[in-house]
């Protein structure tokens, strides 16, 4: 891991090693070994250093032989020596062990196509000096993050968004487009952040600055569900286990020690058992549990870590009410933006023990969005096989499909069923994925927010993106959306609450060939009934435990239902309601009140109050500072 930050002038005006400083002295914390700066006639590159055990670690910035190309680099190019070999084949000669300087090289060769056969984790920084031209780009997934701002004369960016505000010509203005996404989909579009004139450049993009104008992003890869329908099921678990496998070996290889983020479920515990395999002695398994029982699965991280003979760490979570806005104010001046994931609390003080035992760790994100692993992508098959039977006029196939989902789900959901029997797929998902109802969210919002949002519309975003996905099927388009959007906005937590105690974190399940192995699956591969992850779990036959496959799993869930409505309950009214709070003018005061109120009475919207105090805590540190 690194920290990366730096400044293009259109002016050509020389940037300043203070002007560097400036931006870095905000990103320190995720490099903390070494330092190193590059400036040139009209540019600036910063680097922050995180040395790995038993890693070859390289100072940055890193320059081609002949002075033309130099590179920052945050991340881990997995395919470095594969790739090495190739170009020096080719002629290229290198002058350090490292990994990133094969970017360099392959810039050399392939220009901008320079990142179609590097298999890594990656936000970039390139300057061309020879066309005079600065070069981001980020990886396939978005595991590693990167910002910018163009002000007109000056061209800003770093690995987190703190970086790009340090510049004083960066404002700091909330984006009304990007608050009601997150009110109404709990995630901020691709591309777009909480802050006006800060973007986040998407996944699987590059990003060219030159001197013809605005800056020109593109995409170099996207993820293209093409399902094999007439898949064989030994062939197919086979094929995904040996990618995995692969996946959790390179991004394992160079680390000793290293941690791994154990939840007890299969996502981890796959990864667990598949590194246990390649050397288990190098493994400690960290996992965190709460007091309340219902949501403590330590005995299940525990039983994992056992099966794998791997050594077992844990922690337990339990906010005090005198310190958990103190806390959770840290949490957010690491993570840069409000975030819905009540978990994340949890996951810092997790990370915060990571970070006393290991230097790297590994994580079984993207399971659930590669492979159907929520409740919502039942629920929206279900409204599909509902819709289709309905249509036919088939009420043995439409009553079918209502008991399974009062069976699964219970009656809740039935009304939804009925009502949106004869709707495109598109407006069910929608309703599905939302957090807060479209009307729910404008009633709450004040005029000015409305007025300033011009006529935005979150829902239709969501639905256009849904009807263009490169998918055919309702759950694919939906997982296409999670991914692209849902995805970067884990990650970034996932990034931030780790880098905040110099932990880099790896993720096997978001190698870009297992991602375009999920995609390839079709919809009865990942999802049988309410049978979620289908093929994971056949991978993981003869493997796991048989109850860390098949049982139900909530990782590191927070209580945050019993803590809003027990121990933490007063103080976060009173931040809520507090005079400050609707002096900003976001929120329509009554409605506000009123929708708290009912929250206390009925103990209903426990995540939409998670998500207002969130959003008041960033507002606090990031707006009002």
């Amino acid at each position: 891991m690194s920290g990366i930050a730096g400044i293009h002038n259109r002016t050509e005006t020389p940037v300043t090693a203070a002007e560097l400083e400036r931006l870095g002295a905000t990103i320190a914390h995720r490099g903390p070994d070494d330092k190193g700066l590059f400036t040139g006639k009209q540019v600036g590159l910063i680097h922050y250093l995180l040395r790995i055990p038993s890693a070859v670690s390289v100072p940055q910035p890193l320059t081609s032989e002949d002075g033309a190309v130099t590179i920052v680099c945050d991340g881990r190019v997995f395919n470095h020596a594969e790739l090495r070999a190739g170009l020096e084949s080719r002629g290229h000669r290198f002058s350090t062990a490292g990994d990133v300087e094969v970017l360099v090289h392959l810039y050399e060769e392939q220009g901008e196509k320079f990142l179609d056969g590097v298999n890594g984790m990656y936000g970039l920084a390139l300057w061309d000096d020879r066309n005079r031209k600065l070069i981001l780009a980020r990886d396939r997934i978005g595991v590693k993050p990167l910002y910018y701002a163009d002000t007109g004369d000056s061209f800003i960016f770093g690995s987190e968004i703190k970086a790009v505000l340090a510049d004083p010509s960066v404002r700091r203005r909330v984006n009304a487009r990007a608050m009601s996404d997150f009110f109404g989909l709990s995630y901020v579009f691709d591309g777009e952040t909480m802050f006006r004139d800060v973007m986040a450049l998407p996944p699987g993009c590059i990003c060219v600055v030159d001197g013809s104008g605005s800056p020109r992003v593109s995409t170099y890869w996207d993820m293209y569900f093409e399902p094999d329908h007439a898949w064989d099921e030994a062939e197919t678990a086979a094929r995904g286990l040996a990618i995995l496998k692969n996946a959790v070996e390179l991004e394992f290889a160079d680390v000793d020690p290293i941690g791994i983020h154990l939840s007890g479920g299969i996502d981890s515990s796959f990864i667990t058992s598949l590194a246990a395999d390649i050397d288990r002695d190098r493994i400690i398994a960290l996992s965190a549990g709460f007091r309340e029982k219902e949501y403590d699965e330590r005995n299940f991280a525990l039983n994992a870590a056992e099966k794998a003979g791997v050594r077992y760490e844990e922690i337990e979570v339990y906010p005090e009410a005198d310190t958990f806005l103190k806390t959770m104010l840290e949490v957010i001046r690491f993570v840069d933006e409000p975030t819905v994931s009540p978990g994340i609390h949890s996951f810092y003080i997790l990370n915060e023990f990571t970070g006393r035992k290991v230097k790297v760790v590994l994580g079984g994100q993207g399971s659930n969005e590669l492979l159907a692993g929520y409740n919502r992508y039942i629920m929206a098959d279900m409204g599909d096989r509902f819709g289709r039977a309905v249509k036919r006029l088939n009420p043995v196939a439409a009553a079918g499909v209502v008991r399974e989902m009062k069976g699964f789900f219970g009656p809740q959901p039935l009304k939804s069923l009925f009502l949106e029997a004869g709707k495109p797929s598109a407006r069910r998902a929608l309703r599905i994925a939302s957090t807060f109802a479209p009307a729910e969210k404008m009633k709450l919002f004040s005029p000015a927010v409305v007025s300033e949002l011009g006529g935005y519309s979150t829902e239709q975003r969501y639905i256009d993106g849904f009807i263009n996905a490169p998918a055919s099927t309702t759950i694919d388009r939906m997982m296409y959306l999670d991914m692209k959007n849902m995805m970067p906005n884990m990650l970034r937590i996932l990034d931030r609450t780790c880098a905040a105690f110099g932990v880099e974190a790896r993720t096997p399940f978001l190698d870009h060939h297992f991602v375009e192995f999920a995609a390839s699956l079709s919809d009865d591969a990942v999802l049988k009934g309410t049978e979620s992850k289908y093929i994971l779990k056949k991978m993981g036959e003869g493997i796991l435990r048989h109850d860390t496959i098949y049982r139900d799993k909530s990782g590191f869930a927070a209580p945050v239902t019993p803590w809003l409505q027990g121990h933490l309950r007063r103080e976060a009214n009173e931040t809520l309601l507090s005079e400050r709070a609707l002096d900003r003018g976001y929120f329509n005061a009554d409605n506000l009140k009123a929708f708290i109120e009912r929250h206390e009475r009925t103990g209903k919207g426990v995540w939409q109050v998670w998500m207002l105090l969130i959003f008041e805590l960033w507002h606090r540190d990031f707006i009002d500072s």
